[in-house]
C-alpha cells in the first residue's frame, strides 16, 4: 500500500506514469501466499482492497487501476471468506474485476437482510458455493422476505450455486416454506431435498409438496415421513402424485431401535403406495430381514439398494420363507445383485428355482459354490459370476465337456463376461481337449492362459480355433510356444492356408508380441526379473509368423510390436530378425539395440542400406541410447547407420560418458537427426567450432541439447535458439 501511495504521490507531481509502470510488474503471483490457504489469500485480496478504497476517498487520487492485473491474474482458486466479519458489497466489488466466475466458500453469514440482499448479488461472479452449515439456504429464506418473481429466482440460482442440495431442519414455520415452495417451482427436478425439521406443522409440509410433482432425490426424517404419509392418506389417490427417482430415509443412529424403524418403514410403505419412486435407498442402516417383507410386497416398479448385513438377512429370510412370489419381488427389487451376500449351495439352488430372475454372485465370497459345478451348470444362463477362479473355469469347462452340452458353453461365458480365465492352472490332456470343445462353441471369447502349464503337443490343438479369440492372454514362455507352433505348423501345412494361423494368432495378441518380464507380473514366480535367452529357434519362428502374416494380410508396416526388453539374444539369431524389423515397431533393450547396430554395420553394401533403413523404421526414427556407454566400435557402428539412413527425428545419447574422440566419428553424420540430445556428457570447447558448422548449415536441425558437459564458454551458442545449454 505504500509503495502505491509514494507511485501516486510522484504521479501527481511529476506527470510520470508511475502508477502503470508499477501495474506491469504486478500480478497474483507476486505475493507470496500460503498455497493452498485460501482464507489467508482472500483476507489478504479483500484487506487490500479496502485500503485502496479508503485511500482513494481521503485523497482524491485513482489507484485502482494498478491492481487490476493484480485481480484478473489467477488470484484464489477459491475465495474463502467469513461474511460475518465483512461486507458483502465488499466481496461483490472484488468479484467484478475477476475475468471468470470463480468458486466462493463461505466461513459465517450475517442474517441481516441487507447482507443478504448484498450477497445475492455476488451470484452472477460465482461458479459454485460451498458453505460449513447445510442449512445456509433456509437461513436465507428465512432472513429475506420474498416480494417478486425476480427475487425467486435469485434463490433458485443461489440453491444451483450449492449444487441444487437443500437441506431443510429446525423449526420451519409457514412463512420459510412458502418461500422454499416458490424456489422449487422453478427448479424442483434437479434438487436434493432433505427434510429433517424438528417442528413443522401439517399445513407447512403439506405446503412444501403440494406444487411439485418431482424432485430429484428426497431425504425423510422419520417424523417427517409419518406426517408426510398422513398427508397423502388424507389428500388421495386424486392428487397429483410426486415422482421421486430417489427417495431415503434420515435416522440418528446406524441401528435405530425396532420401534422408530418400524414406524418409519411403514409410512413409508404409504408413500410408495401413492407416490413414483424409482430407487428406495436404506443402505445407511441395518434391517431386521422380516422388516422388509413389506416393502417386498409392494406392486410397481421399485428398486431396492439395502446394505450388505441387511441383504443377507434378507437372502435368508426369503430362502425360508420358500414362496416363488416373495422370491421372485425380492430379485428383482435389488435386481438380482447378490454379489455382498454369502450364499450356500441350498440358498442359490432355492432362489433360482423359485424365480426367473437373473441372479449375480461374487465366486471370491462364495468359494463352497465349486464344489457343486455340476448342479450349478444348468442354471448358468441365469447367473453371472463375479471374480470367477481359474480353478471355478477349468472344472466348469471339464464338466461341459464331459456331458458334451454345447448349449452349457454359451451360458458359462454369458456369465464370465466372455472369459475363459485359465490362469496360473496346470492343464493336462482331457482339460486341454475340454478347451477346444468349449472354443469350438465360442465367438469373440477372452482367453486367459498367464503362467499356464500346457502339455506338450497341445498347443497345435488350439492354434487352429484361436480364429474365435478376440484376446489372448499368455507369459513370454507360453508366447514363445506358440510361436514355434505356429511357425512348425505352416511348415508342415506346405502351401499356406486361407488364413494362416499366424494371422489369428497375432490378431488375438492385439499385433503385440511382449516378451519383456514388465508386462505381467507373477508373484508367486522367483525370476521374473530374469533376462529371457532367445535362441535362434525362438527368432526364426518369430520371422516365420510375422512373414506369415505380412504376405497374407497386406498389414501396414509396424503394425506389430516386437518388445525385447529383458532380452538377451546371440548375433546368429539375431540376425534371423534382420529381414522383418520394417514390418515391426521396434521396443529393444539398449544392450540389444547395441547389439543391432553393430550387426547391421557389419553387412555388405547392400544389405546395410536395407537392413539400416528397416532399423530406423522399426524404431519410428527416434534411437535412445541415453545412459549407456559408448566405446569407439560403437561410435563408429552407429556413424555408419547413420551414414546410409535416411535421418532420424531423435537421436538421444545424454548420459553416455561421450568425449570428443567419441563424438569425431559422428559429427559428420550428425545432420541426419532433428532432435539430437548430447547433455550430460563430456564434451570440451575443442568441439565447438565442429558443432556450429554442424547447426548454420544445417536447417534440418531442430534442437541439439548440450547442457552439463564440460564445455567452459557457452556464449558461441547462445546466438542460435536451436541450442539448449547453462
Amino acid at each position: 500500500m505504500d509503495l502505491l501511495s509514494q507511485a501516486a504521490e510522484w504521479e501527481e507531481q511529476t506527470g510520470e506514469k508511475t502508477l502503470k509502470l508499477v501495474s506491469s510488474v504486478w500480478t497474483y503471483s507476486t505475493f507470496h501466499l500460503p498455497n493452498g490457504d485460501y482464507s489467508k489469500q482472500s483476507d489478504f485480496l479483500l484487506d487490500l482492497y479496502s485500503h485502496v478504497k479508503d485511500y482513494e476517498t481521503q485523497t482524491g487520487r485513482s489507484v485502482l487501476p494498478a491492481l487490476q492485473p493484480v485481480y484478473q491474474s489467477a488470484s484464489p482458486a477459491v475465495w474463502s471468506i467469513d461474511l460475518s466479519e465483512r461486507k458483502a458489497s465488499l466481496l461483490l466489488e472484488v468479484l467484478k474485476l475477476q475475468p471468470e466466475k470463480k468458486p466462493v466458500e463461505l466461513k459465517g453469514w450475517s442474517d441481516e437482510e441487507s447482507e443478504v440482499r448484498s450477497f445475492l448479488q455476488c451470484l452472477s461472479y460465482i461458479s459454485q458455493l460451498s458453505c460449513d452449515d447445510d442449512r445456509f439456504f433456509q437461513t436465507v429464506c428465512e432472513s429475506i422476505p420474498v416480494r417478486s418473481r425476480e427475487e425467486d429466482q435469485q434463490l433458485a440460482s443461489l440453491l444451483q450455486a450449492l449444487g441444487s442440495t437443500l437441506s431443510l431442519g429446525g423449526e420451519l414455520p409457514r412463512k420459510t416454506c412458502r418461500s422454499v415452495v416458490s424456489v422449487l417451482g422453478l427448479c424442483a427436478s434437479r434438487v436434493d431435498l432433505t427434510l429433517n425439521p424438528s417442528k413443522i406443522s401439517l399445513k407447512g409440509a403439506l405446503l412444501l409438496l403440494r406444487h411439485e410433482s418431482k424432485l430429484h432425490k428426497l431425504r425423510l426424517s422419520v417424523g417427517m415421513a409419518v406426517k408426510l404419509s398422513r398427508l397423502v392418506r388424507r389428500t388421495g389417490r386424486g392428487a397429483t402424485p410426486l415422482t421421486v427417482p430417489e427417495l431415503s430415509l434420515v435416522l440418528k443412529s446406524s441401528q435405530p431401535p425396532e420401534r422408530v424403524l418400524s414406524r418409519a418403514l411403514s409410512s413409508v410403505a404409504t408413500l410408495l403406495r401413492l407416490w413414483r419412486v424409482q430407487c428406495l435407498d436404506l443402505t445407511n442402516f441395518q434391517i431386521q430381514g422380516h422388516s422388509l417383507i413389506t416393502l417386498l410386497c409392494h406392486q410397481g416398479p421399485l428398486s431396492l439398494r439395502l446394505n450388505s448385513d441387511t441383504l443377507q438377512q434378507l437372502t435368508v429370510v426369503v430362502y425360508e420363507a420358500q414362496d416363488k412370489d416373495l422370491t421372485q419381488w425380492f430379485l428383482e427389487k435389488v435386481g438380482g445383485d447378490l454379489t455382498s451376500c454369502r450364499l450356500d449351495w441350498e440358498v442359490l439352488l432355492s432362489l433360482l428355482q423359485h424365480s426367473t430372475h437373473n441372479i449375480t454372485v461374487d465366486l471370491r465370497k462364495n468359494r463352497l459354490l465349486e464344489k457343486n459345478i455340476s448342479d450349478l451348470l444348468p442354471f448358468l444362463g441365469r447367473v453371472t459370476l463375479k471374480r470367477s477362479s481359474s480353478s471355478f473355469v477349468k472344472s466348469s469347462i471339464r464338466h461341459i465337456y464331459d456331458s458334451r452340452d454345447s448349449d452349457c458353453v454359451s451360458s458359462l461365458l454369458r456369465s464370465s463376461d466372455h472369459w475363459i480365465n485359465l490362469n496360473s492352472r496346470e492343464l493336462d490332456r482331457v482339460d486341454c481337449t475340454a478347451l477346444c470343445f468349449t472354443l469350438q462353441h465360442s465367438h469373440q471369447v477372452k482367453v486367459n492362459l498367464l503362467w499356464t502349464s500346457v502339455p506338450p503337443g497341445e498347443i497345435e490343438s488350439i492354434l487352429p480355433l484361436l480364429d474365435r479369440v478376440s484376446q489372448l492372454s499368455v507369459d513370454r514362455m507360453l508366447l514363445l510356444s506358440f510361436l514355434q507352433c505356429c511357425a512348425i505348423s505352416q511348415i508342415q501345412q506346405g502351401a499356406p492356408s486361407s488364413p494362416p494361423t499366424a494371422v489369428w494368432l497375432l490378431r488375438s495378441l492385439h499385433y503385440r508380441l511382449d516378451l519383456s518380464c514388465s508386462s505381467s507380473v507373477d508373484l508367486s514366480a522367483q525370476d521374473q526379473e530374469k533376462a529371457l535367452c532367445l535362441t535362434t529357434d525362438h527368432c526364426r519362428a518369430i520371422n516365420s509368423v510375422l512373414k506369415q502374416n505380412q504376405h497374407s494380410t497386406q498389414l501396414v508396416q509396424n503394425q506389430v510390436q516386437l518388445i525385447l526388453r529383458d532380452c538377451e539374444v546371440e548375433d546368429r539369431a539375431l540376425r534371423e530378425l534382420l529381414p522383418i524389423l520394417h514390418i515391426v515397431k521396434l521396443s529393444p533393450s539398449k544392450a540389444l539395440l547395441l547389439q543391432l547396430l553393430d550387426l547391421v554395420s557389419e553387412g555388405i553394401e547392400e544389405g546395410l542400406l536395407r537392413h539400416t533403413e528397416f532399423l530406423c523404421r522399426a524404431l519410428d526414427g527416434e534411437l535412445d541410447l541415453s545412459e549407456t556407454r559408448l566405446d569407439q566400435k560403437a561410435c563408429g557402428s552407429l556413424a555408419l547407420v547413420l551414414e546410409h539412413s535416411e535421418g532420424l527425428s531423435e537421436l538421444d545419447l545424454s548420459h553416455c560418458q561421450l568425449t570428443d574422440h567419441h563424438v569425431q566419428p559422428l559429427i559428420t553424420h550428425l545432420h541426419k537427426v532433428q532432435v539430437l540430445d548430447l547433455s550430460h556428457n563430456d564434451i570440451t570447447d575443442a568441439l565447438t567450432d565442429r558443432i556450429l558448422q554442424l547447426v548454420s548449415t544445417n536447417t534440418s536441425i531442430h534442437t541439439i541439447r548440450l547442457f552439463n558437459n564440460r564445455i567452459q564458454d557457452r556464449r558461441p551458442f547462445l546466438t542460435d535458439k536451436r541450442f539448449n545449454i547453462w
